[in-house]
């Protein structure tokens, strides 16, 4: 995996879903879909993201709600881990920050030039 950061419409295309649906899973999955964000407030995702839009798509072919989906992602056992809970919060907070310093220093350089 590269370490892109795609904006909400980069995104969109590349997993073949809208803007809209984009936001409203941010929404209804909180906590499990959560982009980088701009200074500015933009949104900016990854690849890491995007194998995870794959899989909430996956889990909705197969006649998943959203609810079960977020039940099915927080347990982590959808996608091949099995995670105790309690260490949930912690690896999802460690992986945010560094999602958070990669993007910041990418930023960062880039006004440099």
């Amino acid at each position: 995996m590269n370490n892109r950061f795609y904006s909400i419409k980069e995104a969109s295309l590349e997993a073949n879903l809208s803007t809209h649906t984009l936001r409203y899973w941010e929404k209804a999955l909180k906590g499990i879909i959560v982009p980088v964000r701009t200074s500015g407030g933009q949104r900016r995702y990854t690849d890491e993201h995007l194998l995870l839009f794959g899989e909430i798509k996956r889990l909705k072919r197969k006649g998943l709600s959203l609810d079960r989906i977020y039940s099915e992602l927080s347990a982590g056992s959808s996608m091949g881990r099995r995670l105790d809970q309690a260490s949930v919060p912690v690896e999802h907070l460690a992986d945010r920050i560094a999602e958070i310093v990669r993007f910041t220093v990418r930023d960062f350089f880039k006004g440099k030039r």
